[in-house]
């Protein structure tokens, strides 16, 4: 970002060409300041209006200014004449107010929208005039990389003479706004908000408006950093498309944030956004102290990045109930067994295929999203005696039996297996409710509960397959030497008890 303070002795203005648009013609200004350029296109009627000011306001003498003309003024000649002619005007105005540098002529070279002093004076003005009924309103507000850039590096310089001239200007008013908001959403540009939402969901993401440049200018947002120390009582932090990594200082933040939200950035590890202000992501394990944890945060959303594990800085977050993992690109889960107040899981879209085990480390979970994944088996779900809500949908679900080893969970009410294989077969419901026992009726099955039709047809199906499973048993302990195992035995009874069970569906259906 340019900084015309630093480099004003460095910044010159240039008119390399003309662009017709509906007949109308456009001289583009090309603004050079230190290593940051950009171009903005004014008409002659514009240079006119600023001459006018300039003359009115700033003592510009009034011949300054090559004079209009009405006839022949769309011919080749005179253009290129006048395209001459307004290039030396803008630089002999860019000398004679050098030191002074009027609004007016900083508007009009887009100064306020690429360069540090400038744009913060823009924002400060703004606040100065609405930032109390803002305030008053909402404590929410959007920056762009581009605005939190420049806040971030004003703090380091001092007061420029502009700014002391206009109160109006004075970056304490951007300062006391910020002390105040609890919401701030961090975007590539100031307008990428909707470009970032609606984008179409791909598996190869491509991220909007983070390597291209922002405006005019090559200034590229993701080369940006900034830090958060003004922000002193922010409890939400809401980052679209944005690398966490560019975060310089966080300040206060990991004692007041109690939620933080992470869409669509080149996020893989959680270590970019646990340690995000960490020149080294990979910390030792006795790095990870208190210092560094996250102490209020209850709401954790990383949905849409490019996670592909969930590392041992999850740590970092001990207080967090909500987490939001969907949309990524993780296979398993892992560390979260130091989330002991985690309530709420949810990875929707992912490629999990397995869930070996998952009470170890989810030991207190009510709400599992687990749908648009891979999963067959449900073993390694059965011991979730906290799960209240369970959202299995579009998976690969294919044997009804899987549904055994949560039928038994004590607390569950809420089941979604809607999109699997298994929810295509004949009453797919009153086959899936039997497997809940005397609780089928506190089950809400794809977000509606059971019919009497429904509930009559799994008691009839539950009593066969419980009557198939003792004639089974029996029928072993009296042809089966004493070594047969367990397992074999359960895993005759599945099966006939499922052969019962399908009989007695086909049964119900003839009649």
């Amino acid at each position: 970002m340019s900084n015309y303070q630093l480099h004003a002795n460095e910044t010159t203005v240039s008119i390399p060409r003309i662009i017709t648009v509906d007949s109308v013609n456009y001289y583009e200004i090309l603004v050079k300041c230190g290593q940051i350029m950009w171009t903005v296109n004014h008409r002659y009627r514009d240079f006119a209006e600023l001459h006018d000011r300039l003359v009115s306001e700033r003592g510009v003498s009034k011949d300054k200014l090559p004079p209009k003309k009405v006839l022949g003024n769309k011919s080749p000649t005179f253009l290129k004449k006048r395209q001459e002619a307004l290039e030396q005007y803008l630089k002999e105005m860019l000398i004679f107010l050098k030191v002074t540098m009027p609004r007016e002529f900083v508007e009009f070279l887009d100064f306020h929208r690429y360069d540090i002093i400038f744009l913060v004076q823009h924002l400060a003005c703004s606040l100065f005039l609405r930032g109390d009924a803002f305030l008053a309103k909402s404590k929410k507000y959007g920056f762009s990389v581009l605005e939190l850039y420049a806040i971030s590096e004003r703090l380091k310089i001092p007061c420029p003479p502009t700014e002391a001239a206009c109160s109006n200007y004075n970056f304490s008013h951007i300062l006391d706004f910020c002390a105040q908001l609890e919401t701030i959403i961090v975007l590539p540009t100031k307008n990428s908000l909707p470009t970032i939402l609606y984008d179409d969901d791909t598996d190869k993401y491509i991220p909007h408006a983070l390597h291209k440049p922002i405006g005019s200018s090559n200034l590229i947002p993701v080369q940006l950093r900034y830090e958060l120390s003004v922000f002193k009582v922010l409890r939400n932090l809401i980052i679209y498309g944005v690398p966490t990594e560019n975060i310089q200082n966080v300040g206060a933040l990991r004692e007041t944030l109690s939620r933080i939200e992470v869409y669509k950035s080149e996020t893989k590890q959680i270590c970019q956004i646990a340690l995000c202000d960490n020149v080294h992501k990979d910390a030792a394990e006795d790095e990870l102290d208190k210092s560094k944890q996250w102490k209020n945060l209850r709401h954790a959303v990383f949905k849409e990045n490019q996670l592909t594990v969930i590392d041992r800085t999850i740590r970092l977050f001990p207080s967090v109930k909500d987490l939001v993992l969907d949309k990524n690109k993780l296979e398993s889960i892992a560390h979260l067994s130091h989330l002991n107040n985690l309530q709420v899981l949810s990875l929707r879209c992912n490629r999990i295929a397995q869930c070996t085990n998952w009470h170890v480390q989810l030991g207190n979970l009510v709400t599992l999203n687990l749908s648009q994944n891979r999963i067959r088996l449900l073993e390694g779900l059965a011991k979730l005696y906290s799960l209240v809500n369970l959202d299995l949908s579009c998976n690969l679900i294919d044997d009804i039996n899987e549904i055994d080893y949560i039928g038994n969970l004590p607390l569950l009410e809420n089941l979604r297996l809607m999109g699997n294989p298994v929810a295509g077969g004949v009453d797919y419901r009153a086959r899936v409710l039997s497997r809940f026992g005397d609780r089928l009726q506190e089950i809400y099955l794809d977000n509606e509960k059971g019919n009497q039709t429904e509930y009559d047809m799994a008691l009839v199906l539950s009593a066969l397959r419980i009557s198939a499973q003792k004639s089974h048993r029996k029928l072993h302990s009296l042809l089966e030497p004493t070594g047969t195992t367990d397992t074999a035995l359960t895993t005759g009874d599945d099966e006939q008890a499922d052969d019962t069970e399908r009989a007695g569906t086909s049964g119900g259906a003839s009649r």
